[in-house]
């Protein structure tokens, strides 16, 4: 087994009136929706089956961390700062959409420009990463998965049981489907309260059709993008697998 990483496209973010705005929910993935992937196993396409985490979560859902983009640069290098734990997971449940995280974010100088990104929209990406334990099929084969001979078609690998390593926002979105639910913001009061003239009765108004801090209505962004997957070390991907990666890569454009 190895590690892997998947990223998933936050399509809304919400901010909701009520809490001090340090708690966070967002999908860290979504179930069976078919997303492209080119790593070292080949060309395929993948989903993850509802039941994907559930041995995980029944034994060890108190050891699973939270990091903004898996403790890395954005170059894929380890980092210090990024290695700090951002929040504690309250919640991590599966329910008919994905799997849904409820998130307490740290009172620390990272967890509040992190914060302060996803309420701007600057970050619009979650991820997680694990170890996939069982699939089906189960392995790729000697070669590699790669596009059918006769109608070009991908093949598809279904994850039936991911040990959860770790999860969090990054700045790279790549899978359609998943959101940020909300940000827990503060009271409506303190909101309105902070305003004044014009920038307050405009505040009244957008809250009574449906406001940043109460959306009537979520965005899903146009296109589903690649999965990508990390390294099975945590560290910089051998010279081997970002050669046929970036080979596999320049196919599929």
């Amino acid at each position: 087994m190895s590690l892997f990483t998947r990223y998933v496209a936050l399509d809304d973010i919400q901010i909701r009136s009520g809490g001090d705005g340090r708690t966070v929910e967002a999908y860290a993935t979504v179930w069976d929706t078919p997303a492209e992937v080119a790593d070292q196993h080949g060309h395929y396409r993948e989903q993850i089956s509802p039941m994907a985490f559930a041995k995980t979560l029944a034994e060890r859902a108190g050891q699973i961390g939270v990091f903004y983009n898996h403790g890395r640069s954005i170059d894929g290098f380890p980092s210090d700062t990024f290695s700090m734990p951002l929040g504690t997971p309250l919640e991590i449940r599966p329910d008919s959409k994905g799997l849904l995280t409820v998130t307490r974010y740290n009172k620390t100088p990272l967890a509040d420009q992190v914060l302060e990104s996803i309420a701007n929209g600057d970050i619009k990406g979650q991820s997680f990463s694990g170890m996939m334990v069982k699939s089906t099929p189960q392995a790729p084969p000697r070669r590699g998965y790669a596009r059918s001979r006769y109608d070009g078609s991908l093949p598809l690998v279904t994850r039936t049981e991911i040990a959860l390593r770790e999860y969090g926002p990054t700045p790279f979105p790549a899978y359609e489907g998943a959101e940020v639910l909300g940000v827990r913001a503060q009271s409506f009061l303190a909101t309105l309260l902070a305003k004044s003239g014009e920038d307050r009765l405009s505040f009244l108004q957008n809250y009574s059709a449906g406001t940043p801090l109460e959306p009537s209505a979520s965005t899903t962004p146009d296109g589903a993008g690649d999965l990508i997957e990390e390294p099975r070390e945590h560290s910089a991907r051998s010279l081997q697998q970002r050669i046929r990666a970036a080979r596999i890569i320049r196919q599929m454009e």
